[in-house]
Parts: structure tokens; sequence; C-alpha cells
């Protein structure tokens, strides 16, 4: 996959985590339109294995650079920058849902995805939302089914087993 590819693939769906994190969606898009230059300069991703979980991760220490530039964060030590770095998909807090879930949501088709953010983000019911979108609940249920089970694929894909574990137990996570 080479960089014009990868840019096309992920560069929306890393916006909409960027700017969850930072807060703003123009310097999410700051941060990851840096990203793919650094990449692009360094030629870097072509020899990575995993470039979305690479992808992720780098927007993620990007948006943590901003903001401790920022001093939105003036708290974080070079400990706590350690700690970061040892991320792993288990150390989830509830920070690190939101974006996530955006990020995943942009993966999904157009009209589940509506569906799914309704439910999730607005917490509208499947009667609320199907008289919003003018289709049956049935479709409503259609779309929801699809979605989830599309997001667990894609968390299993990416090891987020304790984020997958909270997806089952409870829909107000989202």
């Amino acid at each position: 996959m080479d960089i014009r590819e990868l840019f096309s693939e992920f560069y929306s769906p890393l916006c909409n985590y960027a700017s969850k994190i930072v807060g703003d969606y123009t310097n999410g898009e700051d941060i990851v339109q840096s990203l793919f230059i650094q990449l692009w300069e360094n030629k870097k991703i072509l020899s990575i294995e995993q470039p979305e979980k690479y992808l992720l991760r780098s927007t993620k220490f990007k948006c943590i650079d901003y903001l401790r530039k920022k001093e939105t964060f003036p708290e974080i030590s070079e400990d706590t920058i350690a700690d970061i770095e040892s991320f792993e998909s288990t150390d989830l807090t509830e920070q690190d849902i939101e974006p996530l879930v955006l990020y995943f949501a942009a993966k999904l088709p157009p009209q589940t995805r509506e569906v799914f953010l309704l439910s999730r983000t607005s917490g509208l019911t499947y009667k609320e939302i199907a008289e919003e979108k003018n289709v049956s609940v049935k479709t409503v249920e259609s779309h929801m089914g699809k979605a989830l089970k599309t997001m667990r694929t894609l968390l299993k894909e990416h090891d987020f087993y304790a984020f997958l574990a909270l997806l089952k137990i409870t829909k107000d996570i989202f």
C-alpha cells in the first residue's frame, strides 16, 4: 500500500479521531496532515507491517504533543509519556473510547454510520431514529446490527478486547 492509498483510506477517520482528542476539527486535521507529510518525507510507512495501528498510535502521540504545547495538560511528565508509549489495548481510558468509536464508525457505510451515531452519541431510540430518517424500526435495527457486527470485527482486528467487552455490556458507552 502506498502513501496515497493510506491517505485516501485513513485521512478522514484519523481526522475524526484527532479532533475528538484535541477538541477541535481544524487542529485535528492539521495534526493528521503533518503526520502524513512526515511519513511521506521519511518514506517510513512503506516498511511498516500494520500501517493502520501505526497511524492510530502516531496520531494519538501527535495529539498529546499538541496538547502539551498548548499547555492544556502541563502535568504530563516524562514518566507519563513513557506510560503512554507502552500503551496496550487493555489500557483504554474513558478519554480513549469516544475518539476510537468515531474512528471506527467512520469505516461504516454512510447510512449505517449515521444510524449508529444517532443511537450511540445522540442517545436516540430506534423509534426516534426511524422517525427522523423516515424509515421503519426494522431498518434501523438492521443498520444497528450491521454496525455492531462491523465494530466488533474491527475491534478484534485491532486487539481492543477491553473495548469489545464494553461494547457487549452496554450501549451507553457510546
